[in-house]
């Protein structure tokens, strides 16, 4: 964990354009996301003398950082690496230990406030989306599943024969290399953890009135006389094994509809 840092506004604003540029430069240089912007953040904050993990933890969650790239295993369905390095970093730096989050469940709400607020929403924002098939969609009207051979030769021949759309080539689309998400994130992220090191450790803790009471120890006792009452109607009727699609042939044409399509054993429901 890390203590409280005084960044003042020069520092501030070094740290985040060190980090954009390093996390473009090496995203490209890795042809990796998750891994150029987790590493292009650390390198931001050493090059003002703040050490987020040491050189050889850093190597050490940049190899696992590869995983995460391209919407976990390049696949494109997952989170955008760039979102979840950021996540990552803000998580770590918010300080919360395990041990602490077994005393109090609610304690995630002090880490997921500030990776919302510095990292998602500005995602959305931005780029319409968080996952990476969406947002590369959003931005050049292009996006694969690269663990698929044939749709990473489409990715390839977009790449080369429309260079001023594709993310890691462009340099002039859209406001230039700026405004990729690799920059984006890693700036954005920088944002939160340079306010977060700003904080003593305890106050970075700290979680708004309305989601105080959201701990399950709290909720729990007053919501038993509820729990038991939709368990007298059979609310949402839980112990029904039925798919989404077989719901709706129930619902359009009945219980022998979902019964002859089916290879199993199980039956529809009687009501």
């Amino acid at each position: 964990m890390i203590d409280k840092v005084e960044i003042d506004e020069a520092k501030r604003k070094r740290i985040i354009d060190k980090a954009g540029h390093l996390a473009d430069e090496l995203a490209f240089k890795y042809y990796a996301c998750a891994p150029g912007t987790f590493a292009g953040i650390c390198e931001g904050f050493r090059s003002e003398g703040i050490e987020l993990f040491t050189p050889e933890t850093q190597e050490i969650l940049t190899r696992g950082m590869v995983g995460l790239q391209g919407g976990i295993g390049i696949t494109g369905v997952g989170t955008c690496g760039a979102v979840s390095a950021g996540a990552f970093i803000i998580s770590y730096v918010t300080g919360i230990t395990t041990e602490e989050l077994v005393k109090n469940v609610n304690l995630n709400y002090a880490i997921a406030i500030p990776v919302v607020t510095y990292v998602v929403d500005r995602f959305e924002e931005a780029y319409g989306a968080i996952d990476c098939l969406r947002l590369r969609y959003n931005r050049v009207q292009r996006a694969y599943d690269r663990c698929d051979p044939d749709a990473k030769l489409y990715e390839t021949l977009f790449a080369m024969y429309e260079k001023e759309k594709c993310g890691i080539l462009a340099e002039d689309y859209e406001g230039g290399r700026d405004q990729i998400p690799v920059v984006q994130g890693a700036r954005w992220a920088c944002e939160g953890i340079c306010d977060l090191l700003g904080m003593e450790m305890e106050e970075r803790k700290e979680m708004p009135e309305f989601v105080q009471d959201l701990d399950p120890a709290i909720m729990e006792p007053k919501l038993k006389k509820v729990v038991e009452a939709l368990k007298e109607l059979d609310f949402a009727r839980p112990h029904e094994k039925l798919s989404y699609r077989e719901y709706w042939d129930f619902k359009l044409k009945g219980k022998k509809s979902v019964e002859e399509g089916r290879l199993g054993s199980i039956s529809a429901p009687e009501k």
